[in-house]
């Protein structure tokens, strides 16, 4: 991988931070506690208020994840390691850090 990809992904990977965390905030500022309702609605009501509520949870965990996963690539890019396999210690291809930055591993150990 040439300098100017790594800088490249390097700017990718900053974005992409800023832009989780503005979604990270924005989604905690709307989001609503499970089962908020009046108690004038049926049962169905409530299930599908606990289920949205659960969804959005599971939206908000991925994306601390995938924020998690951006800061450990940007150590590694800071420590020299970033592109290289954690499990074989072979250089991951570009394209695939293009699509995902934050990969740690090629597309042979993800097979």
């Amino acid at each position: 991988m040439t300098i100017d990809q790594i800088i490249e992904l390097e700017i990718k990977v900053q974005e992409m931070i800023a832009a989780l965390i503005v979604e990270i905030a924005e989604a905690e500022k709307h989001a609503a506690p499970p089962g908020q309702l009046d108690g004038t609605e049926g049962r169905l009501s409530r299930q599908d208020s606990l289920l949205n509520h659960e969804i959005g949870k599971e939206a908000q965990r991925r994306r601390h994840l995938r924020l998690r996963l951006l800061h450990d690539a940007v150590k590694r890019m800071d420590e020299g390691s970033y592109g290289t396999c954690q499990n074989c210690g072979k250089e991951i291809d570009y394209s695939r850090l293009d699509l995902q930055p934050e990969t740690a591993i090629c597309g042979d150990c993800a097979k």
